[in-house]
């Protein structure tokens, strides 16, 4: 049960929104549903992610880094050193929220989709 201090104490700072501001944008939270399979080179994202710019998804992923969500390392591959993005074990925490803000928003589209046909 939330105290009445704690509930004005997150609608004045309002951690939520700290939650939506980081994973916020339109490339970050698909970069990261797609690194919950495995580590992805960066070409490799951006072929994942048709319509994404290099310098768009390079923007997007420092964010993600500075953020202490993901990794790059680098990486041997035919000959040459390729950097590899993935999960830092910090944002393997991000997953069940991911999860469950994607849970939500499917349901949430069938609610809108029905009340549209009916």
């Amino acid at each position: 049960m939330v105290t009445p201090d704690e509930r004005a104490e997150k609608v004045f700072r309002c951690p939520a929104l700290t939650t939506i501001k980081v994973v916020s944008g339109k490339w970050k939270t698909r970069i990261l549903w797609l690194l919950c399979e495995r580590p992805y080179g960066f070409n490799e994202l951006r072929r994942a992610l048709p319509g994404v710019s290099a310098k768009v998804l390079s923007a997007q992923i420092a964010q993600l880094e500075e953020a202490r969500f993901v990794l790059k390392t680098m990486v041997p591959r035919d000959g040459q050193v390729f950097a590899d993005v993935s999960y830092s074990s910090y944002g393997l925490s991000l997953i069940p929220i991911l999860d469950a803000l994607g849970n939500w928003g499917l349901e949430h589209q069938e609610r809108m989709a029905s009340h549209d046909a009916s």
